[in-house]
This record gives C-alpha cells, structure tokens and sequence, in this order.
C-alpha cells in the first residue's frame, strides 16, 4: 500500500483538531486555537514518525501522548476537570474512528487504494465545517431570539441557596474566569447568597474594563444557572460581583449562554 506523507499529515491535523475542539465544545471548556492547533500538531508528528521508528507502537506512550495533548488545550486547571477532558476525548476518539470505519465500509472502500486514506481527511473537514454552521447558526438565530427580548427570569444557585432575579443578555460580555463563562451579577444578589463576612473571604478576583475605568471584581462558582419555566440547568458557570448594575436588572448574562 502507498502512503503520501501530506495524507498522514492533513488526517492527522483535521482529525486530531476535530477531536481536540469537540473534547472543549462538550465541557463547556473555553477554546483556545492556538492550543489546538499546537496540540494537533504534535499528534501529526507522532504519526508520521511511527512508520519510522517501531519502538513508538507502544500503548503505553500513546496513552501518554494523548494525555499530553489534552493537558495541552486544558491549560491550568483542576485534576477532576482534567480527567473529565481525558475521558471526553478518548471517548470522542474511539467514536470518530468508527465513523472513519463505518463510512469505510458503507461505500467499500478499498483501503489499498490511496483515495481510502482520504476518508479521515473527509470526516475531519465535515466535522469542521458542521462545528462552525453550529456557531453561525447559534449566533445568528439562537442569539437572535435572544436579543429581541434581551432579558430573562433566572434562577442562580451557589452556596448552597438559590434566588430568582430578572437577568439581561449582553452580547458584550465576553468575560471569562478559570476559561469559565463568567456572569455579572449585583452586589444584593450576592448577598442574598453569602453573608457579609463570607463574601470578604472570597480570595478569587478578576479584571474588568468598563467605561469607568478598569474594575477588579471578586469571583464565586456557580452551582447551576437556570432560566425560569425550563428544566435545563448550566453548569460550570461563575459569577463576579459588580456594584455597577443599576436599574432592574440584576444580572448581566454572558454571550456565549
């Protein structure tokens, strides 16, 4: 069988940002293309050295590979949560590999030929283009809805305790903590939720630009975020507590909610 040295590259680097993006998209893990992309890369360089040298066919060090790449795109954060992304995208590869053997199979391919050393190659970029209709769609009509109303009854728990407050979308709140979408809510929310001295003792903090000049405010985890009258509940949010927030209006909700 011929093998093109750009086929092994081109799969590798499609498949393994495939799967590196959908591990980030399905724990709600902020994305970070240049870590994806270094990532991907060094998955691709593994594989065109493994015709090469048979001492790297070995299930240990590609175990190990993995969980390197995956600690790549994670960046700093707690072990629980770097296991998780470990699981997710063993599991996403096992998945994409019987994809790439199903479709195989499906139109019989024949893998001595080299158009079946394409077929990555097609999984990879379909995945990557349905990613990014996903977010074109998201943005245009999810967002769009959204925006016509601009605001929601919600349901925030931490603390053991939840409130209901009246919440407005801003599509310009792009902030985030920890790569957490981070929500800002008033400081009589907050309060509702800790006492005084608890939240004194809130060590966590982040840097935010308003018009007023650059603000640091303190940040709390979330235990969900709901909206009222639905059942779906968002985890791994996190809250800053701002003593801006004027009007009705308690929270300001994140874009990518």
């Amino acid at each position: 069988m011929q093998v093109y040295i750009e086929y092994v590259v081109l799969n590798n680097l499609l498949i393994n940002a495939l799967v590196l993006t959908l591990t980030l998209k399905f724990t709600r893990w902020k994305i970070n293309k240049l870590a994806v992309f270094l990532s991907s890369a060094i998955g691709t360089v593994y594989a065109v050295l493994l015709p090469l040298y048979d001492w790297l066919n070995i299930f240990i060090l590609k175990i190990l590979l993995s969980m390197v790449m995956v600690g790549i795109i994670a960046g700093k954060c707690k072990v629980k949560k770097y296991i998780v992304l470990c699981v997710v995208f063993f599991a996403l590869t096992f998945a994409l590999g019987g994809i790439t053997s199903g479709i195989e199979n499906i139109f019989s391919v024949n893998s001595g030929k080299v158009s079946a050393s394409l077929v990555p190659f097609y999984v990879g970029t379909g995945g990557i283009v349905l990613i990014c209709l996903y977010k074109l769609l998201y943005k245009y009509i999810t967002l769009a809805k959204r925006k016509s109303s601009f605001e929601s009854e919600i349901i925030i728990a931490a603390n053991g305790k939840k409130i209901k407050c009246k919440a407005y979308f801003d599509s310009g709140n792009k902030l985030y903590f920890h790569n957490k979408p981070t929500v800002i809510i008033d400081k009589s929310v907050a309060l509702e939720l800790y006492e005084p001295n608890e939240l004194i003792n809130i060590k966590d903090n982040t840097k935010v630009n308003t018009v007023s000049g650059e603000q640091k405010l303190k940040v709390f985890p979330l235990e969900y975020l709901e909206v009222e009258n639905t059942k779906d509940k968002i985890y791994g949010v996190m809250a800053a507590i701002s003593d801006c927030i004027k009007g009705e209006y308690k929270v300001v909700l994140h874009c990518d909610l």
